[in-house]
């Protein structure tokens, strides 16, 4: 169920919703309508490619939280929480083994970070969401905290998640047994609005730590008008998480 509904998203976001828009315009290319289609698809080729479109669509998630500053951490008593953001199965540069993802590695580096300026513990919460044969997030995370410097004694994995609910719902049982009501959650900044509803629908205070942003920080150029891939993939990781969001609303 979950392969076929990350299917279905994949198929509706850029660039395969793009595509299948242009194919259908394809074939009713005789009829007005059909043409139209195909237009509109390259024309939001372009337009999900540039920089300030892009930003339209991140800014609007990543700045709903401030980032937060580590100095002015107050808290007693709290825990660290970061979320999975994908794996690597059989990496080549680490001789097979399964390794974290870019967005899974920087949410680790900031919790290690984190953790190593509070003491405070962390847990780390991701399953085996498509191959079960894979190893978890979490275990997978762990072992990066433990190389980054936060000792193993503080580091408790959840390896059962495979959606960011199961990550709030999860971890805020393994939390319960610690007397723990007060989260720092890490995930990348574009996904810190749906993490935050979901952890604080388990009843936990939460204080966002967001990272790894998405948004241009520096002013715009010509070539910030000009289709770039990774600016497509940008905009994909915005749609996805308004995707998300409404359908959490709707089933949660």
């Amino acid at each position: 169920m979950l392969l076929l509904s990350k299917s279905i998203s994949q198929l509706l976001l850029p660039p395969g919703g793009l595509i299948l828009m242009a194919l259908l315009g394809l074939i009713f290319w005789k009829k007005l309508w059909g043409r139209v289609l195909i237009g509109l698809s390259l024309v939001l080729f372009w337009l999900l490619s540039t920089e300030p479109v892009r930003d339209s669509l991140t800014a609007s998630l990543e700045f709903q939280y401030p980032a937060i500053n580590i100095e002015k951490i107050r808290v007693t008593k709290a825990a660290i929480v970061v979320l999975g953001g994908g794996i690597q199965e059989n990496s080549l540069d680490y001789q097979g083994s399964d390794e974290l993802s870019r967005f899974a590695m920087m949410r680790v580096i900031y919790a290690a970070k984190i953790a190593r300026k509070t003491g405070f513990d962390v847990y780390a919460t991701g399953g085996t969401p498509l191959t079960q044969e894979a190893e978890s997030e979490a275990s997978i995370m762990r072992r990066w905290l433990i190389w980054f410097g936060v000792p193993s004694t503080h580091i408790h994995s959840e390896n059962k998640a495979n959606t960011t609910w199961e990550n709030a719902l999860l971890t805020q049982k393994m939390l319960a047994q610690k007397d723990i009501n007060t989260i720092i959650l890490v995930t990348s900044a574009w996904h810190m609005p749906r993490s935050v509803w979901c952890f604080q629908a388990q009843g936990l205070n939460i204080i966002p730590a967001p990272t790894d942003y998405l948004t241009e920080q520096e002013p715009y150029d010509m070539r910030s008008f000009i289709p770039s891939w990774n600016v497509l993939a940008d905009s994909s990781y915005a749609l996805h998480e308004y995707l998300g969001l409404f359908w959490y609303r709707l089933k949660y």
